[in-house]
């Protein structure tokens, strides 16, 4: 095993890994860590009850971010990593998808913005609201998929921490009481905002891009051809932002700000997934045959991290400022949660999808999504904040799974799964 990673190691693929590793490591472990340089202060400032109104924002938001995402993120990016090497094909598919993205957005915007000024309990936190829909723009024409696709993830990196980096700084001098809770959504939203613009700009330069009209019979077969990842992508956001929207509009917002503040513990290991998955994957799409070696490497060094964050959570839940006795519980059970997503990130993301099984993968999630969805209302009803938890980590716990069992079936009989 040594030997072989000695010699994997030499080659030039893996120096870009490694590379793009790095790039990634740097700029989510920021992100996992600003939160805990701001996280304490939003909930001495603001309150648990402020605080929980810009959580259910946030799920409220992300349902929409999912749909105009739409699963480009692995099926541009797998388009672009099998093309790189074409100016050309590379205009097309940046032209075919920013159109895209664009139609989802002002489809998305069409419903939100609707709904924000009719739900009442919207309508209490109207600014918060309105300001999401900034953010969500702005995330919505961040071309992350190009960058992943030509393995120049150092551009994600250096783009991110400017957002985050003057969204930090943006709190502590400007939020100084309950009622500026609504500078949140406005620092992040102009932040997305400018990096949106300024990427597309390093894009046309740097890589020499012609942007072409796109038709709207070409838009429509992009996603109909994306539409088997777009549910993937989709379903699995869909009932975990529920959970944590049926948390606020069932418990309140004191609940919902208890719940969105552990969740940002656990994102330290969604963050180590996302770095290995983002990175390996253009990798897989052109060598399938190194799946074996990364699959333990990846496995392992999860397990490292989970032992870690799980001995010192408690320190950790404390100096937040978060003296709930059911946030050890919360976190341990999302904890487990997340190791389970790590299997099928392992088995679905980087084995099934490189060799195009998109439909076997959407029927996973699907299938077991809308079990999460079926069982969310009567686990919060239930057991509250701990039946929120347990509705997300019984959910990945199957997803797991079942994408390992599809992989063994597949990798035994060495026969397409339908």
């Amino acid at each position: 095993m040594i030997s072989k990673i000695r010699t994997a190691l030499q080659a030039e693929d893996i120096r870009r890994l490694m590379k793009n590793f790095f790039s990634l490591s740097v700029l989510k472990l920021v992100n996992a860590i600003l939160p805990f340089v701001t996280l304490p202060y939003l909930i001495k400032v603001l309150g648990l009850q402020q605080y929980g109104a810009i959580v259910l924002g946030l799920s409220l938001v992300a349902y929409f971010q999912s749909i105009t995402s739409y699963g480009f993120n692995l099926s541009a990016t797998r388009e672009i990593a099998k093309h790189k090497a074409s100016r050309k094909q590379l205009s097309f598919i940046y032209s075919k998808t920013q159109t895209s993205k664009l139609y989802l957005l002002l489809f998305s915007l069409s419903i939100l913005v609707p709904a924000i000024m009719v739900v009442p309990q919207f309508k209490e936190d109207l600014p918060v609201y309105l300001l999401m829909c900034l953010m969500l723009a702005g995330q919505t024409m961040f071309p992350e998929w190009f960058f992943r696709g030509v393995e120049k993830m150092g551009y994600i990196t250096i783009l991110d921490l400017v957002v985050k980096g003057a969204f930090t700084v943006g709190v502590f001098v400007l939020v100084k009481s309950p009622k500026d809770y609504w500078l949140y959504p406005l620092l992040l939203g102009l932040g997305y905002m400018f990096v949106a613009l300024l990427s597309h700009f390093i894009i046309i330069r740097e890589f020499k891009l012609s942007v072409y009209p796109v038709s709207k019979s070409k838009v429509i077969n992009t996603l109909k051809l994306g539409f088997p990842l777009f549910i993937n992508q989709f379903m699995p956001n869909f009932y975990n932002n529920t959970t944590s929207f049926l948390v606020g509009m069932l418990l309140g917002k004191q609940a919902v700000g208890l719940f969105g503040a552990v969740r940002q513990l656990v994102n330290v290991l969604s963050v180590f997934n996302s770095v290995v998955s983002t990175v390996v994957f253009p990798y897989l799409v052109r060598r399938q045959d190194k799946f074996n070696i990364f699959s333990k490497i990846y496995m392992l060094g999860f397990l490292a991290v989970v032992s870690i964050l799980t001995i010192l959570h408690k320190y950790i839940i404390q100096w937040m400022g978060i003296s709930d006795p059911l946030s050890s519980n919360i976190f341990l059970i999302l904890a487990f949660g997340v190791t389970c997503i790590v299997v099928y990130s392992i088995y679905s993301t980087n084995f099934l999808i490189p060799r195009g099984y998109d439909k076997t993968v959407m029927k996973i999630t699907f299938v077991v999504s809308i079990v999460g969805l079926l069982m969310s209302y009567p686990l919060i009803t239930n057991f509250g904040v701990i039946g929120g938890a347990m509705n997300i980590a019984l959910s990945q716990l199957f997803m797991g799974c079942s994408a390992f069992v599809l992989y063994k079936k597949f990798s035994s009989s060495n026969k397409k799964i339908s």
